[in-house]
């Protein structure tokens, strides 16, 4: 299922969007979930990290969908964007808050089928790759490659990534849910490594980028096995 949001005044445009999803649905068995935001205001101040393409009006009353788009940049920098206007001389805008393509009005729905399939390839390849971590009221997405490791701090977890440290609210069994990656292992309780990033290793530490971690006893066999495992070509998805 790929979940939709529709930031669109006109409710004679939202219902054809809709219908458009809906044929789309039917021609290639593809289900989903569409919320409608009849303001920008409205679509950020209540903006989820679910979605997975967002369509936006460029021509709203209030925060018109420029303002709006840039502001969902701000929380959001990888959904898939699409603008939806009547007035084509604005949309090459869209480059600079990185929509992947716009759509006319009045909406043809072979066309939009066109572009929507396009949309769904790239939601895809960003859903195996990318996760989302939210902090400070802010959501990163976050490619699952560059993290380095996790680190619990109290109620928290700090994702050590190639880009920045993140810190979300989470337990690090849910975090490494998310992740889902073979070369991501635990060495103690308080740390899940990216065994790609491992710079040395014994039997007692291991180390990434200078930061030691110990191995715990409990976790030794099964962490050094794995690493063994990795290191030697066994395992690398």
């Amino acid at each position: 299922m790929f979940r939709v949001a529709v930031v669109e005044d006109s409710e004679a445009d939202f219902a054809r969007i809709k219908e458009c999803l809906l044929y789309l649905s039917g021609a290639d068995d593809i289900r989903f979930e569409i919320d409608h935001y009849p303001t920008g205001a409205a679509f950020i101040a209540k903006y989820p990290p679910s979605y997975d393409i967002v369509f936006m009006d460029i021509d709203m009353p209030g925060m018109n969908g420029m303002e709006t788009a840039q502001a969902l940049r701000q929380m959001d920098r990888t959904v898939v964007l699409i603008f939806v206007t009547n007035m084509a001389q604005y949309a090459i805008s869209g480059y600079s808050v990185e929509a992947l393509d716009f759509i006319l009005k009045p909406i043809n729905k072979y066309s939009f089928a066109v572009k929507i399939r396009r949309a769904i390839a790239r939601t895809t390849k960003r859903t195996d790759d990318i996760i989302s971590v939210k902090g400070d009221g802010v959501i990163h997405r976050v490619q699952i490659s560059s993290i380095k490791y996790l680190e619990v701090s109290g109620h928290y977890v700090v994702y050590h990534t190639m880009s920045g440290d993140f810190t979300e609210y989470a337990t690090l069994k849910d975090a490494q849910k998310r992740i889902n990656r073979s070369y991501f292992v635990q060495c103690n309780r308080s740390f899940l490594i990216n065994l790609k990033y491992i710079d040395s290793v014994d039997r007692d530490s291991v180390v990434i980028e200078g930061n030691e971690m110990f191995i715990s006893r409990k976790m030794r066999h099964s962490f050094l096995s794995a690493t063994m495992d990795f290191l030697g070509g066994k395992s690398s998805e």
